[in-house]
């Protein structure tokens, strides 16, 4: 048996160094840029994770599902129930791709494992864009231009940054499948023609409008080939024509047999709802018969539109639109986002982009093509071809400085263009966070708020809040009354994030609930375990600029002296009586805290500097103050901590911890607000 292992692998091996010796300079490097991709996405999106910028809609949902498929579940999950009783995320979604993260997840069972797979999958597209390019135009280095600049396109990076989407199968499937029909591999065609149908059952209809430029294709081959080869491209088509129509029965059959009852939600109907259809297969008729209300539906947040087809062409310089053909997928779901009225759909930053980049991409390839064809010398159209590749890269590499979720331009937080773009690290209090979240048992069944549920959602016994205003009001309310007999274990509720959802389970869930003993006490955090009646453990927390609001006077600046290494400033000024900060409208349990500000300032003036206080929004009351006189201070730009105490006979909603009435001409620093329950 040994030498037997041995044999293989002294095979394999070999195998590996032969095909590692025939990689040319340019193949290498395609595969350096796409292991950088992966790395530093998959980095970055775990950071996003761990910053509690992902949502149980869709990281948890997916995670959840495969969690669950790993232990010999149909990808079941808690988070959609109201949608499908059953629980399979394939009776909302029919994507059976998701059987192959499975292996994978199986081997390290965590949310990251996902991310990073997400990462490696979208970068893994520009090897077959590499090598269709290369067939096109037998130019390796034009060929890598073209792949790099696939990988810089900010729609790619967009579908990237948004948790987990099946959408992100869609470009590497469907670039392979074109890859091999151009090489008339038909068999590989025809393997990733149907893993690219079982991302998502939106690609359906895209698969299916390659079939004019596969026509197109074949009508030339079946002229240049003979006699003995003409039917295998005929067989080519039909199977195409056959593998589309019965991927629509499988589908179709497997959702209604999981979820034969769905409700009318489920439809998405109200993503148009200017246009008034009752399905979306409806939007093509009904925007032919009602030119009005479709005009009306494509006026609705036209400057985002614009904006958002602009984006999809730009970074291929336009040139991808001389050849309508292949865009004509592509067409197809600008047209359906153009008269939606939900922005997602129209909106870099989402999954849905993944509609667009690989028609876009391989259209732009066939450009190029047509663009050098009418050179006359190979000589000029090597030169030329060059220019072009060359320019996309410097295209795509500007607009990606400027787009990419990664780019030093955007804060976290921001929606107004892109989806919450920008990097961030954990803060102390993310971090604190997920030191509870990990002590919590898988086994346990837990309910929680959607920013919270994903850091959970591995556990199959994990439950979410839906939002409050997110699915129709007879869905939720019978949702709500489902969740009601579940006795969970654990209740989480965080008013850092999910404010309105935490209050909501708090009043419905836990108040007047002796079932429930408070098991974690932290400011603005409350773990609740059922059957619990002893102290609570308590936590303290410290809330850094992540956490506070910083005044519009004010700016977030680096600072090494600091503990988080970026505080809030508030630069001198001639104006007196100006806020530094205040936030973040938290919950408090009654009880005993203790409020420790650090603090530092420029110089010490003889007066007040500064007011700190702690102040009850909901009822306009401040609960406990201090002023800050320059001789509190020891000496100009040390840290020093001021310490505030109060007591709380009931709950209290929206506390904040502000920095305000700052005297001028002075300087104030803020690192961190502490604060310690008793």
């Amino acid at each position: 048996m040994m030498e037997e292992n041995n044999f293989w692998g002294e095979k394999i091996e070999k195998l590996l160094r032969k095909t590692m010796l025939k990689l040319k300079f340019s193949e290498w490097l395609i595969i350096a840029m796409t292991i950088i991709y992966s790395v530093v996405f998959s980095y970055y999106t775990i950071m996003r994770h761990y910053s509690f910028r992902s949502n149980a809609w869709d990281l948890g949902i997916l995670v959840q599902s495969i969690a669950s498929a790993a232990q010999g579940r149909l990808f079941t999950n808690n988070v959609e129930l109201y949608y499908s009783p059953t629980g399979s995320y394939f009776g909302v979604h029919f994507a059976p791709i998701l059987f192959l993260t499975i292996p994978f997840f199986y081997l390290i069972p965590k949310v990251e494992t996902i991310l990073v797979l997400q990462s490696i999958v979208l970068a893994l597209g520009a090897i077959p864009i590499y090598l269709l390019s290369d067939f096109y135009f037998n130019n390796k280095f034009a060929a890598l231009m073209i792949a790099v600049t696939y990988l810089l396109n900010p729609h790619l990076q967009g579908i990237n940054w948004y948790d987990f989407h099946t959408q992100a199968f869609f470009p590497l499937m469907i670039i392979s499948a074109i890859y091999f029909f151009k090489r008339k591999k038909y068999w590989m065609f025809f393997l990733f023609i149907v893993l690219s149908l079982s991302t998502m059952e939106q690609s359906v209809p895209l698969v299916a409008l390659l079939i004019p430029q596969c026509m197109v294709d074949t009508i030339i081959e079946y002229k240049k080939s003979n006699s003995k080869r003409k039917w295998i491209h005929i067989f080519a088509l039909l199977s195409l024509f056959t593998i589309i129509a019965t991927w629509m029965l499988i589908s179709t059959y497997v959702k209604n047999t999981i979820n034969p009852n769905p409700p009318m939600e489920l439809k998405a109907v109200g993503n148009y709802r200017i246009l008034g259809i009752e399905d979306p297969v409806e939007i093509p008729l009904r925007a032919l018969l009602y030119p009005d209300l479709a005009l009306k539906a494509l006026r609705f947040d036209l400057p985002y539109k614009i904006l958002y087809i602009v984006s999809i062409f730009a970074p291929n310089c336009f040139i991808s639109l001389l050849s309508p053909l292949t865009l004509l997928p592509a067409f197809l779901w600008i047209f359906m986002a153009s008269l939606s009225n939900w922005p997602p759909y129209y909106q870099l930053g989402y999954q849905y982009s993944a509609f667009t980049v690989p028609f876009v991409t391989m259209a732009t390839i066939e450009s190029l093509k047509k663009i050098i064809r009418n050179r006359n010398n190979e000589n000029n159209k090597e030169k030329l071809l060059l220019k072009m590749t060359a320019l996309l890269l410097i295209v795509g590499t500007l607009l990606s400085l400027c787009t990419s979720p990664l780019s030093f331009i955007y804060e976290p937080g921001c929606y107004t263009y892109f989806r919450d773009y920008g990097v961030s690290m954990p803060s102390l209090l993310e971090k604190k966070v997920l030191e509870l979240l990990s002590e919590i048992p898988m086994n346990a069944t837990i309910l929680t708020t959607p920013t919270i549920f994903p850091h959970i959602s591995t556990n199959i016994g994990a439950y979410v809040i839906p939002p409050l205003d997110a699915i129709s009001k007879r869905l939720f309310e019978s949702h709500i009354k489902y969740l009601k007999k579940i006795e969970f274990d654990y209740i989480l509720i965080s008013y850092f994030w999910d404010k309105n959802e935490a209050e909501f389970i708090y009043r419905n869930f836990l108040a007047n609930n002796s079932k429930y003993g408070l098991f974690v006490k932290a400011p603005g955090l409350e773990l609740y375990k059922r059957h619990y009646n002893r102290e609570p453990l308590k936590i303290t927390i410290r809330l850094t600029h992540r956490e506070l609001f910083k005044a519009e006077s004010s700016v977030v600046v680096e600072d090494p002296s600091s503990t988080s290494g970026t505080v809030i400033l508030l630069r001198a000024s001639k104006e007196a009586g100006r806020y530094a900060w205040y936030g973040p409208y938290i919950t408090l349990s009654p009880g005993t805290y203790t409020v420790r500000f650090r603090i530092k300032v420029d110089s010490l003036p003889s007066g007040k500097i500064l007011k700190l206080d702690v102040w009850s929004n909901s009822l306009k009351t401040e609960i406990v103050s201090v002023d800050l006189y320059g001789d509190y201070f020891i000496r100009p730009l040390i840290w020093h901590i001021f310490t505030l105490t109060f007591s709380l006979s009931e709950r209290l909603s929206e506390i904040e911890f502000r920095g305000l009435e700052v005297t001028s001409n002075v300087s104030v620093f803020l690192d961190y607000v502490e604060i310690e329950p008793h």
